[in-house]
């Protein structure tokens, strides 16, 4: 793969955008960059395909501040080039704020931190259930099963913020990865009304040091 190289481009998916779910992503980011023109790499073998990747994928309905995808380049375009011609044929929704040659791999991937926006009369029924010795809460394993799991011990750096509009917002961080907690878990410990009508937005994923993945 010789002057092949991965190219991380980091965009946001917001608004609208939020209820494209992965398979469709990848499906718009392929027709996204064939109508850009950059030049590809495709995988060898009788099923020819570019190769693109996305590090830890987003939940339908989530939207995403720093979202990754990673893509093979041959040839030579200047990042800033890339990032251009990409954000002239993205729908409504999806912007790419960088392009770059990718740093990190994505087993680096340890924590996100998330943004949660809800009407003010459910502040005191989180903040009780964030109180709690524990928070015992049924979480899907790999094999599909379900276990009860404590995700208490894994909730970090909550900050809470009152909005203009009366709203209120919870910023916290969780695991990312190989362990990772979902913040629905958390808004389903609280109530079923909640869990209809909070806006979730993943802010970022980060390493073990707390750098932003890129």
């Amino acid at each position: 793969m010789n002057d092949v190289k991965t190219i991380r481009v980091m965009f946001e998916k917001r608004g609208r955008a939020k209820y494209i779910s992965h398979l469709d992503l990848m499906r718009t980011m392929t027709r996204v960059l064939r109508r850009a023109q950059i030049p590809l790499w495709y995988t060898e073998g009788f099923s020819k395909h570019p190769y693109i990747t996305f590090a830890a994928p987003l939940s339908l309905g989530y939207e995403g501040y720093a979202e990754t995808m990673d893509f093979r380049l041959e040839g030579e375009m200047s990042t800033e080039e890339i990032a251009e011609r990409l954000n002239a044929n993205m729908p409504v929704g999806l912007h790419v704020i960088q392009a770059a040659p990718a740093e990190m791999k994505a087993g680096q991937i340890a924590t996100a931190v998330w943004r949660l926006t809800f009407d003010a009369k459910f502040e005191r029924m989180l903040r009780e259930v964030l109180e709690q010795a524990e928070i015992l809460v049924q979480k899907r394993t790999k094999k599909k099963t379900l276990k009860t799991v404590d995700i208490k011990p894994f909730i970090r750096n909550t900050v809470w913020s009152a909005e203009e509009d009366g709203r209120v917002t919870l910023t916290l961080e969780l695991p990312c990865g190989e362990n990772n907690i979902n913040p629905s878990l958390l808004v389903d410990a609280v109530c079923e009304e909640l869990a209809d009508t909070v806006q979730i937005a993943r802010l970022g994923v980060y390493d073990a040091e707390g750098k932003l993945f890129q």
